[in-house]
């Protein structure tokens, strides 16, 4: 996986939509590791699924709230 230049992630940091890349990228886990967790994952009931009509992405806000609620963090509101 490439890593995007500095400058597209201080350009982009509040993007919404995001792909599987950046969501490793955000997360902070070792590629490998990440892939394999999402696709188990995508298996659960509540895990926001890619979006066609967003280019195969997944919402941000969502993807951290459910990690929120499976792992204790604070919800957003």
């Amino acid at each position: 996986m490439s890593m995007p230049s500095p400058e597209t992630l201080e350009r982009d940091p509040d993007k919404l939509w995001v792909k599987d890349s950046e969501l490793i990228r955000r997360l902070g886990v070792p590629e490998k590791q990440a892939r394999e967790a999402i696709r188990m994952l995508e298996r659960m009931t509540g895990f926001p699924k890619k979006q066609k009509l967003w280019g195969d992405r997944r919402y941000w806000p969502a993807v951290k709230q459910f990690m929120d609620k499976q792992y204790g963090g604070r919800q957003s509101a």
